[in-house]
């Protein structure tokens, strides 16, 4: 790249600018003449009189907008600039003077939306001041959410097979996909299936451009192309292209190119939308990108790049995909190869404590977005006399080489939609539904209820939040049909969940705030506060509808967890420590400290935790062994009292694991992690079948009794007369009918539960081994701490887990866990009630109570007979017995998974874990704060209540923290993963070797002056499994202290990344700086339509408009400066000075010159 005089004036200014002789205006009528302005290094514009009295303009340049105008007569009568005024007749200053003398004007508004003109006289102080500006265009303003960029993981791999043109095939799935119909292939067919919700790009919900879809259409992007579902072959090649092929003759159906879609935009959609668990949405999300620029640097008609092509061609699309996967295993390894390929998002910004990775010998790396080859270009030939020649630039040192200081996102949003009241009955007849829709689509509903005033869902969605999305809406639909979803569905009314809501708890540091970019986002008034202090999770929000009128009220619940997740190798040292962790003293500290309402969450999260880690075993183990702590002090006092009664020692085990504890919870939502597949066969087809079938298994002779006088009552009408006299033959036909009907019944619901348990008995070999494992533990364990003589009490601690809480919650409810896709209603609800109670009956071993429900009596043959069968099971499914049984599943944890080839990159560990898809670190993340022993200094308690239930990282202001390395100094930045040093109590902690300094061994300096000291060390850095026997010593004190310096780097880091950039935060080394010089220059347009600098990111088409100023773009506006600079502004300019108009108490202009008009 050549040097042009922008190169050179930035390279020596730095964003600092000072100069004489301007004339200023806040609305470009008044004008003001000031002797000098200059440009701080914190980005104020300040402007000085001859007597050094100061005054500040603009309080932040920061992401400034800036025009260009070669006379005020140019600016006055642009159409497309609204906020410039024009002059009135009679109403101009003496400092407009004619037209033709004007000298240029550069017009600036600030983030926060000051407006400032300048008029320069000067070409030399033009050039400065435009450089400067260009510079502060570049820094990013204050707030997290302003500091969003993206990495790509893959480049490294990507580019080594596009130079080679050498790529493999990573995944390969044959898929059914909802896109656009190839219109000349013959060899697709075509199949049914539910069909996408349309996309509205100009709801009234959603911010939209029409230049820009306008614009987009000529990419490809139409938003009218035929779409439907067919089959076809998906092929993900190591180039980031996904190819989609014919399953006859591989002809190419279109591509996507993965490096150009964003983390956020590969996304698993909601079951409720197409029935289906299994499917992801690919495509570019216009709404949220525009969310993710700054409005006042980022061009208006940005352009997206092709989202399909063919043949590297663009093909017309809709700009999204539906993909749907036959097993939930390919939807899993798809969505971490996807995301692999994809642009990851995170919040950073680059310190001076950086340094490049470039190493020392190695080939300078030029950006791929530099032009070779360029001719000296200056802004006019007159300024080529600043410069000394076509000077080259030196160095090819590339901003992408540094890498910033930054953490990752996760907003994680649950809500709960619980009914909706409407002020009036709405007309019509039709189900009513909710959705939950954002960047102009649905992403969740609810099921359908019967038309009413008063609709009660009660139905939850959970999803992750991109960074930039400051509000979610929910729509309420009335359907033509209380079963079935359409397009056409009418629009009753709009819900708006605003940052307010979401961020009710008012977390500090967060993504969320309330003004973005200036436009007002809508807020809830008071009314619309929590039902109760107790719940303040529950609110009620209005419902508007088109006409913005509030037409009723949503009760809902919405809880939104944000958190700031430091880059893995701040982790390392904390994995090793809880691969060894003493996770007995975990478990009573959360015992001693976790609400019951937490236990859940907690357990979860630890699950998970664990799981990702790869000591799951040991987890359930110290789990098992703690909870069997009482069950042994139990059965060792009814041991010594053997001449009690036998059913008194089987009283005390009667309810034993039915409760919730640690263990309990997390061994159940194991097993249904692991067996959710094997729930799907095993049952998927059963409960279809009772659906169609629509038999009667009510076997209650009083609801019976009850459906047949009900029939007869309908089939006789208004002849029907309860008051009619008694009649004995009437009586008596009515037991018979009754009798019979239960007989029939009872052999309905007979022959369901034989189907059943034959169903899970033969697939006993099918079950997973990973829960055979956990229950195989959990039997031995429960047989030792529990009477030589009893063989009962383990089997019923069994039936608590693989029935209780795996068969029968799946049987009472198969909507939730993904089995059907309605609510089971009526005779098929009533069903599966008595399926449950009779396999959970005959789990253990109880016969049906005549007292109770006789009714079931009838069943307990059925018991006694399967009885042996049972034992046979629990044998079986532990391991005590040889399971002669089949296979007859197929099930992917049978199958061998695909290596995708992606663990040994650095870039792999962030993304989620394959399978079950855990996102590793945010659940680490969830833990530090859990154990965080900061906190305890703050609150004065052992409470955890408060990191639970608020939302992400507590902050600086919310507890004592150390020296932090952001506030040493101004320019003392320094992020090393728990370098800094722990204060606790005003005093400091000095750790040993073999202690926790120690197992912190990737952070600490090997140059040290003690030689054994560093031998050591770099012996645990080589094979830290050499010192076991130190590992073996951590305790929950070291846990809680490693945690306690990870919340403060990452508290630290949050308060860097809140405020304003600077340019000294590019300062780091002696070329830093010039790869800042090399970036905004590579990436700085002029727009000539609007005379506008804008800065345009890497990876988007740049419009024809568009004049990089390597290519002279100022030269297109064909600038004039007075020859006399210094006579032209005596002349020109008004006597009216800052001094002489304004009291020189005053220091802002902006009040002064309002006074004034």
């Amino acid at each position: 790249m050549k040097s042009t005089v922008f190169h050179k004036i930035i390279k020596r200014d730095k964003g600092i600018f000072h100069g004489r002789n301007f004339s200023i205006s806040t609305d470009s009528v008044t004008w003001i003449h000031v002797y000098s302005l200059f440009i701080t290094p914190e980005g104020q514009l300040f402007s000085s009189e001859e007597n050094e009295n100061h005054y500040l303009l603009l309080q932040s340049l920061q992401s400034c907008h800036v025009q260009v105008f070669p006379n005020m007569s140019s600016a006055s009568t642009t159409s497309q600039l609204p906020t410039l005024h024009r002059l009135k007749k009679g109403a101009a200053s003496p400092a407009s003077g004619t037209s033709a003398d004007d000298p240029p004007v550069i017009f600036i508004k600030t983030f926060d939306n000051e407006k400032l003109y300048i008029k320069v006289t000067s070409k030399t102080y033009f050039t400065n001041l435009i450089a400067a500006l260009m510079v502060w265009q570049f820094m990013k303003p204050q707030g997290l959410v302003k500091k969003w960029y993206w990495e790509s993981g893959s480049q490294q791999v990507v580019e080594e097979s596009r130079s080679h043109s050498q790529s493999i095939s990573v995944l390969v799935c044959r898929c059914k996909v909802y896109g656009p119909i190839p219109s000349r292939n013959k060899n697709i067919t075509i199949v049914n299936g539910p069909k996408a919700p349309m996309f509205n790009p100009n709801s009234s919900f959603e911010h939209s451009d029409s230049s820009l879809a306008q614009l987009q259409n000529q990419h490809g992007g139409t938003d009218n192309v035929s779409e439907g579902w067919f089959y076809a072959m998906g092929v993900l090649k190591s180039d980031g292209i996904l190819n989609f092929i014919t399953e006859l003759d591989g002809t190419l159906l279109y591509s996507v190119d993965m490096t150009t879609i964003f983390s956020s935009e590969i996304r698993q959609v909601h079951h409720s939308i197409f029935d289906n668990s299994n499917t992801l949405f690919l495509g570019q999300l216009r709404m949220l990108r525009l969310n993710n620029t700054i409005k006042t640097v980022s061009p208006s008609d940005q352009l997206l790049p092709p989202f399909l092509t063919k043949d590297g061609k663009p093909t017309p699309n809709n700009g999204r995909l539906m993909i749907q996967f036959p097993l939930h295993i390919d939807l899993e390894d798809w969505f971490v190869g996807l995301n692999y390929f994809a642009r990851r998002e995170y919040i950073g910004s680059f310190s001076p404590k950086i340094k490049s990775n470039q190493k020392p010998n190695s080939p300078d790396i030029q950006s791929e977005e530099d032009v070779s080859g360029i001719q000296d270009t200056t802004i006019d030939e007159s300024f080529a006399s600043t410069m000394t020649g076509s000077e080259t630039l030196k160095t090819k040192t590339s901003l992408s080489e540094y890498k910033r200081e930054s953490f990752r996102v996760t907003k994680k949003l649950k809500i709960d939609l619980i009914e909706a009241k409407f002020d009036k009955d709405l007309p019509g007849e039709g189900g009513i539904y909710a959705e939950v829709y954002m960047w102009g689509y649905p992403w969740s509903r609810t099921a359908p209820v019967k038309h009413a005033n008063n609709p009660f869902w009660k139905e939850e969605f959970s999803t992750d939040l991109p960074i930039s999305t400051q509000i979610v809406h929910i729509l309420i639909k009335k359907g033509t049909s209380a079963k079935r979803y359409s397009p056409n569905d009418e629009l009753v009314g709009t819900v708006y969940l605003t940052p307010d809501i979401l961020n009710k708890q008012g977390r500090p540091n967060s993504t969320l705030i309330q003004d973005a970019n200036g436009t007002k986002i809508r807020g809830h008034d008071t009314s619309e506060a929590p039902l109760n202090s107790i719940t303040n999770d529950i609110v009620r929000l209005s419902i508007y509808d088109s006409s913005n009128i509030v037409i009723g009220k949503l009760v809902l619940t919405a809880n939104l967890k944000e958190f700031h997740i430091l880059s893995p190798t701040h982790f390392k040292s904390f994995e090793n420590m809880l691969a060894h962790a003493p996770m007995k003293d975990l478990i009573k500290y959360c015992n001693d400290t976790i609400p019951t309402s937490e236990i859940e969450s907690v357990s979860m999260l630890l699950l998970d935790v664990f799981q990702t880690l790869g000591v799951e075993d040991d987890w359930f183990k110290a789990l098992m062994e703690m909870e069997l702590v009482n069950v042994d002090m139990a059965t060792r006092k009814n041991y010594a009292k053997k001449s009690g009664s036998k059913s008194s020692s089987n009283n005390v085990f009667n309810t034993l694991f039915r409760g919730s504890s640690i263990f309990s919870k997390s061994l159940e939502n194991y097993n249904l992690r692991i067996g959710q597949e094997y729930l799907e066969k095993v049952f998927g087809d059963f409960f279809s079948k009772i659906s169609t079938d629509k038999k009667n298994c009510e076997v209650d002779p009083r609801y019976v009794r009850a459906a047949i006088v009900a029939a007869r009552k309908g089939d006789a009408g208004s002849d029907y007369d309860d008051s009619d006299d008694y009649d004995s033959d009437e009586e008596k036909e009515t037991d018979d009918a009754v009798r019979k009907q239960v007989d029939s019944n009872f052999q309905n619901l007979l022959g369901y539960c034989e189907e059943i348990w034959d169903k899970i008995c033969k697939t006993s070999k099918d079950l997973p081994e990973q829960i055979k494992k956990q229950l195989k533990n959990f039997r031995t364990k429960v047989e030792l701490a529990c009477d030589p003589e009893d063989k009962v009490t383990a089997l019923n601690c069994l039936s608590a887990f693989i029935f209780l809480r795996f068969f029968c919650p799946a049987i009472l409810n198969p909507k939730l866990f993904y089995l059907t896709k309605d609510h089971q209603t009526g005779d098929s609800q009533r069903t599966l009630t008595l399926l449950a109670k009779v396999l959970l009956n005959l789990a253990n071993r109880q016969e049906f109570s005549p007292h109770k429900e006789p009714h079931l009596v009838r069943m307990n043959e059925f018991l006694k007979r399967q009885e042996e069968n049972l034992f046979d099971y629990y044998d079986k499914i532990t391991g005590r017995k040889n399971d002669f049984n089949e296979k007859i599943l197929e099930l992917s944890h049978d199958m061998k998974r695909f290596d995708l080839g992606l663990s040994d990159t650095s870039t792999s560990s962030e993304l989620p874990t394959n399978p079950y898809l855990i996102d590793k670190y945010h659940r680490l993340t969830e833990l530090v704060q859990l154990l965080d022993l900061g906190k305890y200094t703050a609150n004065g308690h052992d409470s955890v209540t408060g990191s639970i239930a608020t939302s992400g990282t507590p902050s600086v202001s919310q507890s004592p923290r150390g020296p932090s390395p952001y506030r040493q100094s101004k320019d003392s930045y320094d992020l090393g993963g728990g370098s800094g040093e722990i204060q606790l109590n005003g005093q400091r902690n000095v750790y040993q070797i073999g202690s926790l300094e120690f197992e912190k061994s990737e952070f600490l300096d090997l140059a040290g002056d003690d030689e054994t000291e560093g031998f050591i060390k770099s012996l645990c850095r080589s094979n830290e499994d050499i010192f076991s026997f130190i590992a073996s010593s951590i305790t929950l004190k070291d846990l809680q202290k490693r945690s306690y310096t990870l919340c403060n780097t990452i508290n630290d880091l949050e308060q860097f990344l809140e405020t304003q950039e600077v340019p000294s935060n590019y300062q780091g080394d002696s070329q830093m700086w010039e790869a800042l010089t090399n970036e905004i220059m590579s990436h700085t347009y002029l727009d000539i339509n609007r005379n506008a600098i804008v800065f345009i990111q890497g990876g988007v088409f740049v419009p024809s408009s568009y004049k990089s100023f390597i290519y002279k773009a100022l030269s297109y506006l064909k600038l004039r400066f007075p020859e006399n600079d210094v006579a032209n502004i005596a002349t020109s300019s008004s006597n009216t000075s800052l001094s002489s108009a304004y009291k020189p108490e005053k220091k802002n202009i902006f009040k002064r010159i309002l006074k004034k008009t």
